[in-house]
C-alpha cells in the first residue's frame, strides 16, 4: 500500500499528492494506533472505561512501532520530492531490514535505498569492513550482555519492592537502571549497525556517549540520535511550520508537543506520556536559557542537573504505571527512611550472591559506570578502527568475555523489544 501511494504522490497533481499522503498518513498512523493503543484510548475516555469497555486485546506485529515511522518517512520524503519511489523489492527490503526492524536505529528511506542498487553483484564487504563489523558487533555484545544484564538485576529487583526500599536503595537502583538502558539499547544499536555492515549496509549510529552531557538538548543529540532526528524532522518542523509566526514561546509548545508524542510511541502508558512530557519541558527550558543568554551554570552543575532530569524521567518510564512512579519517588524522597550502608549492603549480596561470580558483577558494574562517563564512545571507536592485531585481540577477548556471562546466566531480552 505505502508503496503504491509514494508512486501515486510521486506522479499527481499538487492537491492530489497532498491528499495521497494524508491518506497514507492516516492510514499508517490507525494501524498503529489499532495494534497498539485502541485499549489505551478506549481506557481514558471516562465513559467507556466507567462501564468496562474493551476492545480484543490484539497482539503486536513484529516491529511495528519501528517500521510505521519507516513508511512514513518514505511516504514524507517521496512527497517533499527529497527521493524517487523504489522499486517493490527496495521498500520491502527498507521497511523489513532486519538489524533495524525490531528496535531501531531509525532508518531514513534516502539514506538506505539509494545503497541497495549498489548491492546488485555485489561479492560482499571488504575485509576491513567485515573487521569493523566484527568489533563493533563485540563492543555491543558485551554492553549488553556483560554491562547491561549486570545492572539489570539491581534495577529489576528494586522496582519490584519499591516499598522495603530505604533512600539510598532507591536512588541507587534508579541509577542502575539509567545505566541498564544505555548499555542495553546501545548496544542493540551497535549490533544492528555491525549486522547491516556485514552486507554492505550503512546505518546511522545512534548514540555517542550521552550520559556525559551536560544539558538536556545535548542529551537528546546523542541519545537515540536517529529518534531525535526523526521527531525533528516530522513531528517539531511540521507543528513549528503550522504556526503564521515563530516565536519562542511556540517553539517551546512545539517541543513539549513533540516530545510527548514521542512519549506516547513507547507505549500506551501515562508514564510515557509523562516521560516524553518532562524530556518536552527540558528541552523546552534549555531553549530559553539559551535564547535568553541566562548565566551560564558551572560544568559539574550543569551535568548533575541533566542527570537528574533523565533519571527522574526514567523512573516513569520503568515503573509499571503512575502510582508506583509516585511512589518509588517517596521512597527516594524520604529523608526519615534507613540512609546507613548495611540494608544496601544486604540487598547486593543478596542480588549477587557472594565468591568469585559477585566480584565480577562488582567489577562489571564498576567498567560500566567509567566507559559510561569517561574514554572514548563506541561510535568513536568503531570511526577511529584500524585493522590492527591489538583491535583482533580486543575482539576475541570482548566476544569469549561476552560468552562467559551468556553461560552464566539466564540472558534477558532487550528493553526496547517491548516496544
Amino acid at each position: 500500500m505505502n508503496w503504491q501511494l509514494a508512486r501515486l504522490i510521486s506522479n499527481a497533481s499538487p492537491q492530489r499528492r497532498k491528499t495521497y499522503l494524508q491518506a497514507g498518513l492516516v492510514l499508517n498512523i490507525g494501524y498503529l494506533c489499532t495494534f497498539k493503543y485502541l485499549n489505551f484510548f478506549i481506557g481514558s475516555i471516562p465513559y467507556f472505561a466507567h462501564h468496562h469497555i474493551l476492545a480484543p486485546e490484539l497482539a503486536f506485529p513484529l516491529g511495528i512501532s519501528f517500521f510505521t515511522l519507516a513508511q512514513i518517512m518514505y511516504l514524507i520524503d517521496c512527497y517533499e520530492q527529497l527521493m524517487p519511489p523504489s522499486s517493490l523489492f527496495d521498500h520491502a527490503t527498507f521497511v523489513s531490514f532486519f538489524p533495524y526492524v525490531i528496535s531501531g536505529p531509525i532508518s531514513r528511506p534516502k539514506r538506505i535505498v539509494h545503497q541497495f542498487p549498489a548491492l546488485n553483484g555485489f561479492a560482499g564487504p571488504d575485509a576491513d569492513t567485515v573487521a569493523r563489523a566484527m568489533y563493533l558487533f563485540s563492543m555491543g555484545l558485551v554492553k549488553k550482555v556483560v554491562l547491561a544484564d549486570a545492572f539489570s538485576k539491581a534495577a529489576d529487583y528494586g522496582f519490584a519492592n519499591i516499598s522495603s526500599l530505604s533512600t539510598v536503595e532507591a536512588w541507587c537502583f534508579a541509577i542502575s537502571y539509567v545505566f541498564q538502558i544505555y548499555f542495553d539499547f546501545s548496544g542493540y544499536s551497535d549490533m544492528a549497525i555491525a549486522s547491516a555492515l556485514f552486507f554492505g549496509i550503512d546505518v546511522q549510529h545512534n548514540f555517542d556517549a550521552p550520559l556525559r552531557t551536560k544539558s538536556i538538548i545535548e542529551f537528546w543529540q546523542r541519545w537515540h540520535i536517529s529518534l531525535t532526528s526523526f521527531i525533528t524532522t516530522y513531528i517539531y518542523t511540521p507543528i513549528l511550520k503550522s504556526f503564521s509566526r515563530v516565536t519562542l514561546a511556540r517553539s517551546a509548545f512545539a517541543t513539549l508537543l513533540a516530545m510527548t508524542i514521542a512519549g506516547l510511541w513507547h507505549g500506551p502508558n501515562w508514564t510515557f506520556v509523562i516521560f516524553g512530557a518532562i524530556h518536552g519541558l527540558g528541552l523546552a527550558t534549555n531553549q530559553y536559557w539559551r535564547k535568553k543568554k541566562m548565566p551560564k551554570i558551572p560544568i559539574l552543575a550543569s551535568w548533575l542537573i541533566t542527570f537528574l532530569v533523565y533519571l527522574f524521567s526514567f523512573v516513569f518510564f520503568r515503573a509499571p504505571d503512575i502510582h508506583a512512579s509516585l511512589f518509588y519517588f517517596s521512597r527516594m524522597f524520604s529523608w526519615h527512611l534507613s540512609l546507613s550502608g548495611g540494608n544496601l549492603a544486604a540487598t547486593y549480596k543478596l542480588l549477587n550472591g557472594e565468591g568469585p561470580m559477585a566480584a565480577i558483577l562488582l567489577i562489571a558494574q564498576i567498567a560500566g559506570i567509567v566507559a559510561a562517563l569517561a574514554g572514548k564512545s563506541t561510535d568513536q571507536l568503531g570511526r577511529d578502527f584500524k585493522p590492527t592485531m591489538l583491535n583482533y585481540l580486543t575482539v576475541s577477548a570482548c566476544a569469549l568475555f561476552a560468552l562467559f556471562y551468556l553461560n552464566s546466566s539466564v540472558a534477558k531480552p532487550f528493553v526496547y523489544f517491548r516496544f
